[in-house]
């Protein structure tokens, strides 16, 4: 079996300078900070321009409350991937899932709510874990106690990011309540 291919990556914080590089499948996504938002905006692509303003205000506002919330990876200087996490309570559509309870922000915890490697060439090549363990530094550092995820039970293509991924890479199973989207933890 060979080995994943080393590809030459950076990995920058988002930060307000830099949010229109956060590669464009992303950008307008906000699933998890305007969940009645991303409803409406399924049907309608003349939103897209309004959802990324949205989000825009999303991470300049938790960037001043909450601090580095988020990371993109460079290839050859194109964004090809990317994270995005914060305190639970600063992402509304947590509470929709079964799998219970999240921890909170006060407890230590931080909410990963997207890991995706948007470039679906450069996917299975270990840029994915090095992205979650350059986020895992990042979050020690600054004092936190774990990070919690739903992760994709089935389908590699969600931008949680699946099951299988997050277990290789040390979390455990927190709650499964919701098979599909079940919780998983990892102990800073």
């Amino acid at each position: 079996m060979a080995g994943k291919i080393e590809i030459e990556i950076e990995i920058e914080d988002i930060r307000k300078a830099n949010l229109k590089e956060v590669p464009e499948s992303c950008r307008g996504c906000v699933y998890w900070e305007s969940p009645n938002d991303f409803e409406k905006s399924k049907d309608d692509p003349q939103k897209k321009a309004e959802l990324e303003i949205k989000k825009r205000e999303w991470f300049e506002k938790t960037l001043d409350e909450f601090g580095s919330c988020g990371k993109i990876v460079y290839h050859e200087g194109k964004p090809i991937a990317y994270a995005q996490y914060s305190s639970s309570e600063r992402l509304p559509n947590v509470n929709s899932y079964e799998s219970k309870p999240v921890g909170r922000h006060e407890e230590g915890v931080v909410f990963l709510s997207c890991l995706y490697v948007a470039d679906e060439t450069m996917r299975d090549k270990g840029i994915g874990e090095q992205l979650l363990q350059n986020i895992i530094e990042d979050l020690r550092r600054r004092g936190f106690k774990a990070i919690e995820t739903f992760a994709c039970r089935s389908s590699a293509n969600n931008p949680s990011g699946p099951m299988a991924f997050y277990i290789k890479n040390g979390f455990h199973t927190k709650d499964k309540t919701n098979e599909e989207f079940p919780l998983m933890r990892l102990f800073l």
